[in-house]
């Protein structure tokens, strides 16, 4: 892929993950929102190199004040309880997208699966240190597991079989 393609790709990602951001169910304190979609997605379809561009740009754009995150935006935002989720996003292109150049429907749902275990290893690790170390809750770490991972996972592996049949799909139409 050459880079311009890549950089189109990016800047592509980066704004569908802000718009994904906004399409979401207000639980507290982790919200379900459309954006492990579009992370499981764009690794699959575009590769690894733009997607984590655009994942790092997303990042770098909301921390920088634009209210592109779920509750907001700004240097402050690394304090809000789901902020492990924001790096699990990024850091879960790298096992998603290695798994995607097989372009087969087996290799993108573990791909997915290495990137969900990726998101909600780095999401609910973070949640338990802020509720309990920052925002001084003690919360149990069976209680912050099953707000963190156990109450969204079910729409996650949805969000996963739908993100592998649309790459199946549009992986042939796309050449990246």
């Amino acid at each position: 892929m050459n880079k311009e393609k890549r950089l189109a790709y990016s800047g592509l990602i980066c704004a569908l993950l802000a718009v994904s951001a906004f399409i979401k169910i207000p639980i507290s304190p982790v919200p379900l929102t459309l954006q492990p979609f579009v992370v499981l997605l764009a690794p699959m379809v575009f590769g690894l190199r733009a997607s984590l561009i655009g994942f790092v740009a997303y990042l770098i754009l909301g921390l920088v004040g634009l209210p592109i995150f779920a509750h907001g935006g700004g240097i402050a935002y690394v304090l809000q309880p789901t902020f492990g989720y924001l790096v699990g996003f990024v850091l879960s292109a790298i096992p998603t997208g290695y798994f995607a150049k097989f372009k087969k429907f087996a290799f993108y749902l573990l791909g997915g699966a290495f990137g969900l275990v990726v998101i909600y290893g780095l999401g609910v690790s973070y949640l338990y240190i802020n509720l309990n170390f920052i925002q001084h809750k003690a919360i149990g770490f069976n209680k912050v597991l099953y707000i963190g991972m156990l109450l969204p996972l079910p729409f996650d592996v949805i969000k996963l079989v739908i993100a592998s049949v649309i790459a199946t799909k549009l992986k042939n139409i796309i050449n990246s």
